[in-house]
């Protein structure tokens, strides 16, 4: 498998790999000891807690038609941020384990901000 930085390389590949190995699963998440990790086909991403400032949850309404009728569906993305960017916007397996993967993070992460950023100029629609 092959690792990935979403910000600073943490160096020992093998290292790495054993910290994954090792770490707790959360829906698609693994959340190490230094490292939070997440998979994307037969890559690993990772990024370190100290690097991670913000992390928050965004749902997206999404229509679906099922059939005769439609409707809206909910769909649950955990967004990791450093330095007032988005690192990662990661989609979750099973949106009912938000609150688990959530409350991980700030155990991990205590410095981190779990709260969306501000809207920039009124947000999309405004």
């Amino acid at each position: 498998m092959k690792f990935c930085p979403l910000k600073t390389a943490a160096g020992e590949p093998a290292a790495l790999a054993a910290e994954y190995r090792t770490a707790r699963k959360t829906d698609v998440f693994r959340l190490g000891e230094r490292h939070l990790f997440f998979r994307k086909r037969m890559t690993a991403y990772y990024v370190s807690y100290g690097e991670i400032d913000r992390f928050f949850r965004r749902v997206l309404m999404v229509p679906v038609r099922v059939s005769c009728c439609g409707g809206e569906m909910a769909v649950e993305h955990i967004v990791l941020c450093s330095g007032g960017e988005e690192l990662a916007v990661v989609l979750l397996a099973d949106p009912r384990t938000a609150s688990s993967v959530m409350e991980a993070l700030k155990e991990r992460a205590p410095h981190a901000e779990c709260v969306k950023p501000p809207d920039r100029d009124g947000g999309e629609n405004g």
